[in-house]
């Protein structure tokens, strides 16, 4: 992985091979990152996406172990439990120009992916709705806050 700053934001280029997800969260941990907004373009080898199931509650997961061209990616990292987390969902082109996407659980990138953070200036944490069993971004109820 290689980065730059700029001011709020940086760029970070992870390397063929290297693992989205666990890669990230080491960047977030370094930089001591809390609150941040992540796009990106590139490509994986492989991944793990989720779809959240609102009946059951819980993730249903599938793995896709081919070529994907990432066609979109968002999200964002807060903190759980004092520790970064990513929120990431992607969309992947296949090579029949079919797509894929979700909640990104894990990726190796293949041959680049090149992530734009923006960080914020606040702590923003995660914390466990009841209603649904996600961890959610804990926001203050009232917006003049």
């Amino acid at each position: 992985m290689r980065f730059q700053r700029f001011g709020d934001r940086y760029i970070v280029r992870l390397m063929s091979g290297e693992p989205l997800m666990q890669t990230l969260v080491g960047f977030l941990e370094r930089e001591q990152i809390e609150f941040a907004n992540l796009s990106a373009a590139g490509a994986v080898r492989w991944a793990r996406l989720a779809y959240w199931n609102a009946s059951t509650k819980q993730y249903e997961q599938r793995e896709f172990d081919q070529q994907m061209e990432v066609v979109s990616f968002q999200g964002n990292a807060a903190l759980k439990d004092d520790k970064p987390f990513l929120h990431l969902h992607g969309v992947f082109g296949l090579s029949d120009f079919t797509v894929v996407g979700g909640h990104i659980q894990e990726a190796t990138v293949y041959p680049t992916l090149e992530v734009w953070l923006r960080t914020e200036d606040v702590v923003v944490r995660r914390a466990e709705d009841s209603d649904s069993g996600l961890d959610l971004l804990d926001l203050p109820e009232d917006a003049d806050r």
